[in-house]
This record gives C-alpha cells, structure tokens and sequence, in this order.
C-alpha cells in the first residue's frame, strides 16, 4: 500500500544513481484507475515520466528509481482523463455518496498491482489529515505507526465525485449514484459545499431529481441555487416543482431575478405562480398550491379511480382526502379514499363525500389553518374563493414546514 503523501516529495535516482529531482505529483488515469506518468521537479523545472520507466518506487526506504532507458519528458498539460492527484484532488471538496454529504481529502491511498500503482481509496478522516501533517518529517514506519491508532476514514474511489469547478469529468462518475438517491438525502449534501458546488451538482442531475432534490432543501440554499445558475435552467427546475414551492422560491429572490425566471418558465406554470405570489406567506394564499387532484361531481367511484391513476405521482402528495367539485369548480364536498375504496364502482362519488367541507378562504391566516388540522386531523385542506370556486389546497407538509422554521 502507497500513501500519496508518502509518495510526494520522494527523491528520483536515474539508473546510474544520480539524483535527478523529487515526485511532485502523480498522474492518474481515472478510467482505469491506475497511475500513468510520475511528475518530476527539479529546482523549478517540472518534467514527467511514464510509469513504465520507473524501476522502483519505494516510500518505506524514501526512493524512486528510473529504469534504464527511461525518457524524461517535458511537463505538459494532461490528455483525455488523466488527472493530478496532488493539485485536482487533496484538499478538495468531494461528494460522499456513502455518507450523503460533503468531505474534504486529506491522504489518497494506492495499491501495488500487476507492476502498476492503483487508485484504491481517499482518506478523509484524523488519521489521513495526521499523516499529510507528518509526511516528510517523520519517517514513514513511524508516521505509520501514529496513524493506525487514529480514526480512519475512508471512501473507495468508484463511490467519489469531485465537485470542484474543472473537474466535471470525474464527478460525473458518480452521477447514476447520485440519481438513485433520495430526494432528502441529496437536499443534505445540496447545503453542505459553498454556493459553485451547488451549481455544479444541480447541472449533473436531471432535471426532476434536481426539483426534487431542492424541495427538501432549507429555503436559503433553495435560493442560493436558483439564482446561481442559468435563468433557462433555473426556469427548467421551477417548471418542475409544485407552484406553491416555486412561490416560495421567487419570493426569496430579488425582484430582477424573480421577474427574469417567471418571463423564462412556460406561461401556464408563471400564471399559476404569479397568483401565489399575490398572497402573504402567513396565509392560505401563501401556502396553498393550485396544481393538485379533484374529482368531478358527475363522476362515478370507478372514474374516479380511472383518473386517479392518470395523475402524476406529485400531484398525490399525502393525499387520503379528495376534493368534488361541480360546476364552474364550485366546492361540493371532499371524499375520504377509505369511503371509495370500499365503494362499487357504479356508485357515484358524491355518495361517499362529506358535504361540510372544512375550507378556507386565501386570506385566512396561519394560525386559523394551524387550529383546523389540528381540530380534524387534516392531511389536507381545501381553499376557496369568496364565491366557492376551488382555487388551491394546503398539504400537512406545507403547514409542518412553517411550524418547525417558525416563519
């Protein structure tokens, strides 16, 4: 096993025993995951050498030995996926797949193999951060020795993704395991990094698992990461996101930027956001969303269901309660689903809804919706206008959000 920070700074010998620099860096080929080429610094002179012309390379007895033959090259920039251990990697900010959330490189570990140097692992606890510190210093054996008796962390190489700007070759390699993700989980690791990180990790994911990712964001970095990025990409994810979220976005935002990224969405979804915005955060207006589930009065049981399995997961939401509306979408009542699930088919809806709907109006303020889920144990809430035309609904999620942030 090689550590990097026992490798760095290794003094170089050509074959004949003349030294001629130190290992300023190694260079991986991310592909395969093997190191390609040694870089070489003599004085301020920077040179490379192909693995293959390295005879030994030896941390315990502090040597690197060129083979006879060996060609020293002049330092160039790296091609296809060749990346630098020590400048693209230690001491950056990667993303912890495992652990859902954001780390930072302190020692990378490789392994001798079939005459190559492998990229097996990257340290991210105490005992690879006391390692880097004492690399050099101490000798090898006895920084070893100090460094077993430390915590010791570390992430296999096919589980990381690095989201430094430059690097967006490798942190792709993680993309499927990002995607596979879940939503909140990928909201923890969204507020970790600063706020280019952030970008960069949107711009990886689709465009659904981004929206999804940031509704179970904290409202700061909701913001943060829909004004940091492209307006059309940013439109793209509000697009995505129930109106109601959108809202609460747009209304943490300048008003330039707010009024950019409505011109920028599909004139459907920024009407349907426009009139929440109309509506104070402390109300029903501000709380409800207007995209959601009803069935019609005319329906029956049975074309209720039909519908029903027409709609989009993120309609449904928490939903055990399903709003009837009749002509002109007046409110007529809300059907239990434990009522229609036990109902024939031919039956009509309204049969099974409960007529005394326990609606608001937008304008009603938050602690009166506070005392109605809590009086019926509400999952969901129906909004009104003056003249009883459904206009919006309030999930519990939405009325639990405000309790806990105290907004």
């Amino acid at each position: 096993m090689v550590h990097l920070s026992e490798a760095l700074n290794l003094p170089l010998f050509d074959g004949g025993g003349r030294r001629v620099g130190r290992v300023d860096d190694l260079l991986v080929d991310s592909s395969r995951g093997i190191v390609d080429r040694v870089t070489v610094r003599a004085g301020r002179r920077r040179s490379q050498v192909r693995w293959e012309g390295i005879e030994t390379f030896s941390p315990e007895t502090r040597r690197v030995v060129l083979a006879d033959g060996a060609v020293v090259e002049p330092d160039k920039a790296p091609a296809g996926d060749l990346l630098h251990l020590r400048r693209d990697v230690l001491d950056r900010q990667i993303i912890d797949i495992q652990g859902r959330k954001v780390v930072k490189v302190n020692d990378i570990l490789l392994e001798h193999a079939a005459g190559r140097l492998a990229l097996k692992r990257v340290e991210i606890g105490l005992a690879g951060a006391v390692r880097r510190l004492l690399a050099g210093v101490v000798r090898p054996m006895v920084v070893r020795r100090i460094a077993d008796g430390l915590a010791e962390r570390s992430i296999p190489w096919d589980y990381v993704g690095l989201v430094e700007p430059g690097t967006t070759r490798i942190r792709l390699k993680v993309h499927q395991h990002l995607a596979r993700m879940h939503p909140a989980d990928l909201a923890d690791i969204l507020e970790d990094p600063g706020r280019v990180e952030r970008s960069e990790i949107v711009s990886a994911l689709a465009t659904e698992t981004a929206a999804q990712a940031l509704s179970e964001a904290e409202p700061s970095v909701q913001a943060a990461v829909v004004e940091a990025i492209q307006v059309e990409q940013a439109a793209d994810l509000l697009e995505e996101m129930q109106p109601d979220e959108a809202a609460d976005i747009l209304g943490d935002l300048p008003e330039e930027r707010s009024r950019a990224l409505l011109d920028a969405m599909q004139e459907e979804e920024a009407e349907d956001v426009r009139e929440l915005l109309r509506f104070r955060d402390d109300t029903a207006g501000g709380l409800m969303t207007t995209d959601f589930f009803r069935a019609r009065s005319e329906w029956t049981v049975g074309r209720t269901f039909g519908e029903l399995r027409q709609v989009e997961a993120d309609l449904l939401g928490e939903l055990d309660e399903i709003p009837v509306v009749g002509a002109d979408d007046h409110l007529v009542g809300v059907a239990p689903l434990v009522r229609l699930v036990r109902a024939p088919e031919d039956r009509p809806v309204t049969e099974f809804m409960r007529r005394e709907a326990r609606a608001v109006t937008p304008t009603t303020p938050f602690k009166e919706i506070l005392e109605r889920f809590e009086k019926y144990h509400l999952r969901a809430l129906a909004v009104v206008d003056e003249y009883g035309e459904l206009v919006g609904l309030i999930n519990i999620e939405d009325v639990l959000s405000r309790v806990v942030t105290g907004d």
